[in-house]
């Protein structure tokens, strides 16, 4: 069988399409390896496989951890190591691994794959830098059309990359999975998360195995009873200058668990609204824990700006996540988003995502009990048809056929 190398810009912990991608790879008899960068913080590997099949799991030590020099120093060392492993196919995770994967595999004749987690000039950090966004269509302009095969996560997203580069991507859905995961214990370390609790922890939320004595503490007290989960990257687009000061209005705390570009900005906001004892920011968490987590949650939320495709053409982790959890959701009534809820009405959507919509929907959520009992039903009968269990047959055939 075939061996598989991935490259990321991640530190590959918490990548929980990748993850499923990687493990669903090894357990039908290929050698998978998925490279990505140690960050300051990163926990310890490996990461358990989801099906019982280990894989490989590399991260690449960089003294510059963001900006352009960060990609200079990782891209060098990517390419350096892709010349020197050994592997039949390397796949490329958006625009920012491109080039190193696109040279490597050109001078060894290798064969080569592209994986469009997102429409990357289209990313709001990216398409409001006018300079930084030249660099990035020079960059996908000059590589991407040397790689003939490829999925990205929707059909709109696929259909717009043939419209623009007219390249063929096949979709593959960022679908949740049906499989239990386990913890790695050696993953317990102490948390840097910023919110503390004063009380003891309750044993019962013990018995979860979360190894955050800080995300503990909240549930044993502020999130006692019905609260609201945002799980994903804290990024510029992702609608935090209206959930926020929304969040104002909303009968219920709200936990966001995430790191990203627009962190700092995100706990201004909490701030300058003087909401520190109603929203709280955790860090990140292993796969495995996230979902244990999610389904205490009452409410889930996946909202995006509308401005820029990728995020008006996006569809979430979260989005399948929240469903799969049996977790009610409040989300944008965007084209991928309402096409999938016209057939499995498992969510509430709103068509815009101005302060008071949102605070609106959350509380219409939170006091209608028939609503929300009848889109929770929805969650279970779509899970049977919405996972990753059936969604990774197409991978498996994708990479069968190369």
């Amino acid at each position: 069988m075939q061996s598989i190398v991935f490259t990321v810009t991640n530190d590959i912990s918490y990548d929980q399409r990748m993850h499923r991608i990687c493990s669903s790879l090894a357990v039908n008899g290929f050698q998978v390896r998925i490279i990505g960068v140690k960050r300051r913080g990163s926990i310890p590997l490996p990461i358990p496989p989801l099906y019982h099949v280990s894989y490989q799991q590399q991260r690449l030590n960089c003294f510059f951890q963001k900006g352009p020099l960060f990609y200079l120093e990782f891209n060098i060392k990517l390419f350096i190591l892709l010349c020197s492993l050994s592997y039949d196919t390397a796949c490329a995770i958006d625009l920012d691994t491109i080039l190193p994967v696109w040279l490597a595999t050109w001078l060894r004749r290798k064969k080569r794959v592209y994986d469009a987690h997102e429409y990357f000039t289209e990313m709001k950090e990216v398409r409001t830098r006018p300079m930084v966004q030249t660099v990035w269509k020079w960059i996908e302009r000059s590589a991407l059309p040397h790689f003939k095969v490829g999925y990205t996560v929707n059909q709109h997203l696929a259909d717009l990359f043939y419209e623009q580069l007219q390249i063929k991507l096949e979709v593959i859905r960022n679908l949740p999975s049906t499989q239990n995961e386990s913890i790695n214990n050696s993953q317990i370390s102490p948390e840097k998360g910023a919110v503390l609790a004063e009380l003891p922890i309750d044993n019962s939320k013990s018995s979860f195995n979360f190894t955050s004595n800080n995300l503990l503490q909240l549930l044993n007290n502020q999130f006692k009873s019905k609260f609201i989960i945002y799980q994903g990257a804290v990024n510029h687009g992702r609608g935090f200058e209206q959930l926020i000061p929304a969040m104002q209005w909303v009968n219920a705390p709200l936990l966001i668990v995430g790191q990203g570009n627009f962190l700092a900005q995100t706990t201004a906001l909490i701030e300058a609204y003087g909401l520190e004892q109603k929203v709280f920011i955790h860090p990140p968490i292993p796969p495995a824990e996230l979902k244990m987590l999610t389904p205490l949650a009452h409410i889930g939320i996946t909202i995006f700006e509308a401005e820029g495709v990728n995020q008006f053409y996006s569809l979430a982790n979260r989005f399948f996540d929240y469903m799969a959890a049996g977790v009610p959701q409040v989300c944008v009534n965007y084209p991928m988003y309402a096409q999938i809820v016209k057939a499995n009405p498992f969510a509430l959507l709103i068509d815009n995502i101005e302060p008071s919509t949102i605070a609106a929907a959350l509380n219409n959520l939170l006091s209608d009990d028939v609503l929300y009992n009848r889109l929770q039903q929805e969650c279970s009968k779509a899970a049977k048809v919405l996972n990753w269990e059936n969604e990774s047959n197409q991978l498996i055939a994708f990479y069968s056929r190369l």
